[in-house]
């Protein structure tokens, strides 16, 4: 009974690490952000099993720079590759591919690379044309340099 209850906290705990952050948004407010002010949009493609992301994500938390630029001049989405929600994106709707046991979200098969590693970050200017992809963690520091270089391109 204990090892239930510990299971359920810690999947519980890990659903919570991935609630929407004030610096983040939903796709389902990407249309609607995006008619009133185009932005260019950073997704992070992760998986729950990604140890590499859960670093990630500890990085980005503690780095208040980086989630400014992300609030200020992005539109930040964070993306379970293995989502089994339909996700409309640019009028389109996206669904779960299932494959075996497990399976992928199409949005993630879309916008991702051969590669399938994690977290996955895809870089889309405002009329959602891929830009840049980046695979695997990333120093704050460095995806601060990385998107204001992009800013400052666009």
């Amino acid at each position: 009974m204990k090892k239930i209850v510990s299971i359920t906290l810690l999947l519980f705990a890990v659903s919570f690490g991935y609630s929407q952050k004030s610096y983040g948004i939903s796709f389902k407010e990407l249309e609607q952000k995006m008619a009133q002010q185009p932005r260019p949009i950073l997704i992070k493609m992760y998986t729950g099993w990604c140890a590499i992301c859960k670093i990630q994500d500890k990085q980005i938390e503690k780095d208040s720079a980086l989630q400014q630029l992300f609030a200020n001049n992005y539109y930040y989405i964070e993306l379970d590759a293995e989502s089994r929600e339909p996700i409309t994106f640019n009028t389109t709707i996206y669904t779960f591919i299932p494959h075996g046991t497990g399976g992928l979200h199409a949005l993630a098969a879309l916008l991702g690379d051969a590669k399938g590693a994690y977290p996955s970050w895809v870089l889309l200017s405002p009329d959602y044309k891929i830009e840049a992809r980046y695979n695997g963690l990333i120093k704050s520091r460095e995806l601060v340099k990385i998107l204001s270089q992009f800013s400052e391109q666009h």
